[in-house]
């Protein structure tokens, strides 16, 4: 007699250059409780903005004010969710107090398209009623991903704390890269840095060209995040020093925040 397999909270990813990067999932519960966070906020900020509506309505009419209520609530209900995706690199204020992030089910960083497609795709979950689809597309994938998830090629992951232990010897050789060279003050997540780390060990057993041929893999999405062409073009064609500069400043500002 065949025994069910429990459904696991983790996932596995394994680059072409056999860097296996784990994942631990976020369930539909931890997810329910980050959407009733966001969920409290887009009310609150409704109610906020339609207090001064009502002030104004004497001077700006009825009609004008109905429809800046409708505009505001579909604005609260599609965008709010794709615009701190996007800025925020996969988190919403409920998704950040809980240690949740989007990410790409190749383990990359969301974009704007992902962000705005999985999040109109809501509809689609909460049929027929109160996310019932999507509860049941969550417990039925691998790696529990609602009808959105699935559609823009995306999954949900907790995070932990950025495991960056002990000494590196060799990292204060790379001078520490400014984060502030990121745009809308990205920062790698934990999972990146912890690649790589891996490969900055590794390094020594790899001839230099095979170190920068794996590194391209991380350092062409992060490229991508940085605000100036110069730089960009400095992480296309030095990709291993980019990611140890990046490591480098990131250890850095994890060691400040500890000791603060």
């Amino acid at each position: 007699m065949r025994t069910a397999q429990p459904l696991s909270n983790r996932t596995y990813l394994e680059t072409p250059e056999n860097v296996r990067l784990a994942f631990r999932l976020a369930g539909p519960g931890t997810r329910l409780g980050a959407y009733g966070i966001d969920l409290a906020i887009r009310i609150a900020i409704f109610y906020a903005i339609a207090y001064v509506l009502t002030r104004l309505r004497p001077f700006t009419g009825t009609g004008l004010t109905t429809g800046v209520f409708f505009v505001l609530a579909f604005v609260l209900e599609w965008g709010y969710g794709a615009l701190f995706e996007t800025w925020w690199n996969g988190q919403t204020p409920g998704k950040r107090t809980l240690g949740l992030r989007v990410i790409k089910t190749e383990g990359y960083a969301i974009g704007f398209y992902e962000a705005m497609l999985r999040n109109l795709l809501r509809a689609a979950d909460f049929v027929p009623l109160f996310y019932a689809a999507g509860f049941l597309a969550s417990i039925s994938t691998s790696r529990m991903q609602r009808i959105g998830d699935i559609v823009a090629g995306t999954m949900v992951i907790r995070e932990q704390r950025p495991e960056l232990k002990g000494d590196l010897t060799g990292l204060l050789d790379y001078d520490a890269f400014p984060l502030t060279e990121f745009e809308h003050r990205y920062r790698p997540s934990e999972t990146t840095l912890e690649a790589i780390e891996t490969l900055f060990r590794r390094r020594l057993e790899l001839a230099p060209a095979r170190v920068d041929e794996i590194a391209t893999v991380l350092a062409e999405p992060l490229g991508k995040r940085l605000a100036s062409a110069e730089q960009q073009r400095y992480a296309h064609e030095k990709p291993s020093d980019f990611l140890f500069r990046v490591l480098r400043s990131a250890r850095a500002t994890s060691s400040e925040e500890q000791a603060a």
